[in-house]
């Protein structure tokens, strides 16, 4: 007996209707941000009833929720699409499963029961036999008469299922496995309040590669340079691109994503049966809010001397450069392109520019942004005036009019060097609440030479500086945010020098009843002026004087217990040795002792008087700072 596949071809036909059912749209233009996003236009028609469909690839389904705009006259209603798990909740009510499609034999095996014609025998699937070495799986059928037929499955054998029912899930399934599996795409069905229209736009941002900007600079020897900036994009869309207008944004756009179409199922706590009694109510209190289920992150996406150029238009926006390249283009899908973007003549100066720990300066060109666009940040390969690379040179964001120093060599021609010393001055003592406190000015002075320029030259020195140090104002000294910059011009044969000179003020407070003479002796080192370093000298002398005092006074105060003590032990003597001749030799001693010890006491009130003296003198002293 002859059999077809009729389901298999059923199938077949049921693949090709679905994948040609949903349509991408006329793509009019495509917007790449240095955000590493696409901003997409496209035209879709409106069907009859009303709506409009777009295909739109899995992974791209967040950012296409989060960010899809419809333009038309006809109001929007809504949107639908098949969700992330349909295809497994509709599988779960159907006996037929996903593998089973993948042959005949499944198919009939999962309807077993079902009704259906094979050749001309009617009856209804009782099993599929599996394939053997010898013979192919084979299809078991009862007959309306009660008998069995059995016959192989494929070759010209033809089936087909009697029940509507049967073919309708068979052909649903089919579906669904079509739009995720074969094609990876949701047909997203736009719906709209009427057909105002036949067609409709819509815009949408979806993960792109980083369009990645490179510059030419050729200089002129008469101050200027043309500067042209290319731009490489990449079609990484999975579709060609056919007549389509590009842009290009530059900028720092914050761009997010969000799971919007993932499903997020929040988890609830689960009550054990034994915390219930017997009608259900609690016993116990369970605390905790419903919280979301972690959600696995999606993974990010992968970021990956010339002739005149029709360049972009370029216009500057609020927060970001704009690049419209002119005319459209043809890109198939992984296919890279290099445009240029910009191409104009700008103020150029070639300069030495100080190098920090180098023997030579650095070659360099100071351009100025006046071609009224922000310059994003990218590598300029230089070339001189008769069209001849002499190196690379790193440009960061340039904003319009602004300055931007790129460096591409080492400017060999002519040597450096620069020079280094610190000096401090003293400016004020000031004396309040029992505290000295002295300000000192300390000095940073950074001299640059060079030299060996063949011609006359420009060079260049900037220094940062250091926090809390301030410049000092001098003739061709030039402040700027990230510190100072002198010029000079070196003519050939000549060593030139020029400074930069910063300044810091300092404080140092000391306790007057703690202060050490060495301390206002490093004072009276920095230079203070005539006066102050009198003050501070008249301080230093009343103090010297008073410590003297203060020594004399304690070696008197030691040798008046001394005394006293030697004077005490003689007395002990007399009371132990009678009328015996020792008796007159400690009592001629004792009265020795007496006449120390009177003469000590009147010294001792001589040197307090003097360190009263000194102590006045001290507190004039201080008071005179």
């Amino acid at each position: 007996m002859k059999y077809a596949s009729a389901v298999c071809a059923a199938l077949t036909a049921v693949l090709l209707s679905t994948t040609a059912f949903a349509q991408t749209g006329t793509i009019k233009s495509i917007r790449l941000s240095s955000g590493g996003v696409a901003e997409y236009v496209r035209t879709l028609n409106v069907r009859d009833d009303g709506n409009a469909v777009v295909e739109v690839p899995t992974d791209q389904m967040d950012d296409f929720l989060k960010t899809l705009v419809v333009s038309g006259p006809a109001p929007v209603k809504g949107l639908s699409t098949t969700g992330p798990g349909m295809i497994g909740e509709t599988f779960k009510a159907l006996p037929i499963k996903p593998q089973d499609l993948d042959s005949a034999a499944g198919v009939l095996r999962a309807l077993r029961g079902a009704p259906v014609s094979a050749n001309e025998v009617k009856g209804r699937i009782v099993g599929v036999e599996p394939p053997t070495e010898k013979q192919r799986a084979r299809l078991i059928v009862l007959l309306d008469s009660g008998a069995f037929d059995v016959a192989e499955i494929g070759g010209a054998m033809t089936y087909k299922l009697d029940d509507p029912k049967d073919a309708e899930m068979v052909s649903r399934a089919a579906e669904l496995l079509s739009s995720d599996g074969v094609q990876g795409t949701r047909a997203v069905t736009i719906a709209l309040e009427g057909k105002a229209s036949s067609a409709v736009d819509i815009s949408y941002v979806v993960a792109a590669p980083l369009w990645k900007p490179s510059y030419r600079i050729i200089v002129d020897a008469k101050g200027k340079a043309r500067l042209q900036a290319w731009a490489v994009l990449e079609n990484a869309s999975g579709e060609d691109w056919r007549g389509v207008s590009i842009s290009l944004t530059s900028g720092k756009p914050v761009t997010l994503r969000q799971r919007l179409y993932a499903r997020t199922w929040p988890s609830r706590p689960e009550v054990d049966f034994a915390y219930l009694d017997v009608g259900g109510a609690k016993r116990n209190k369970f605390g905790g809010a419903l919280a979301n289920k972690p959600l696995a992150e999606a993974p990010a996406p992968v970021e990956a001397a010339p002739a005149a150029t029709i360049a972009a238009t370029a216009d500057e926006g609020d927060v970001v450069a704009n690049f419209d390249l002119p005319g459209t283009y043809d890109l198939k899908n992984g296919e890279t392109i290099s445009v240029p973007i910009l191409d104009r003549q700008i103020k150029a100066e070639f300069v030495a520019l100080y190098h920090d720990g180098a023997q030579h300066p650095d070659a360099a060109l100071v351009l100025t942004n006046d071609t009224g666009t922000s310059l994003p940040p990218a590598v300029a390969a230089v070339y001189d005036d008769k069209g001849r690379y002499v190196g690379d040179a790193r440009l960061g964001n340039v904003k319009p009019g602004g300055v931007e120093k790129a460096t591409f060599a080492a400017d060999q021609k002519i040597e450096q060097e620069v020079a280094s010393a610190i000096s401090s001055s003293f400016r004020t003592v000031v004396v309040k609440d029992g505290y000295l406190e002295a300000t000192l000015e300390r000095r940073l002075r950074k001299t640059f030479s060079v030299w060996g320029a063949d011609a006359d030259r420009t060079f260049v020195a900037e220094d940062p500086g250091m926090p809390g140090w301030e410049l000092v104002k001098a003739e061709g000294v030039e402040e700027i945010p990230q510190g100072a910059r002198v010029t000079v011009i070196v003519p050939p044969g000549k060593k030139v020098s020029t400074t930069i000179e910063w300044r810091m003020a300092e404080s140092e407070t000391q306790a007057i009843a703690d202060i050490d003479d060495t301390v206002i002796l490093q004072w009276l080192d920095e230079g203070p002026s005539p006066e102050i370093a009198s003050k501070l000298q008249g301080l230093v002398t009343a103090r010297k004087a008073q410590k003297e005092a203060e020594r004399d006074l304690s070696t008197i105060m030691q040798a008046i217990e001394d005394t006293t003590s030697e004077s005490s032990r003689i007395s002990g003597l007399l009371s132990s040795v009678g009328d015996a001749p020792l008796k007159q030799q400690f009592l001629q001693d004792l009265t020795e002792q007496e006449k120390s010890i009177k003469a000590l006491r009147a010294q001792r009130e001589k040197t307090r008087d003097r360190l009263e003296k000194l102590r006045k003198e001290l507190g004039e002293a201080v008071a005179r700072l």
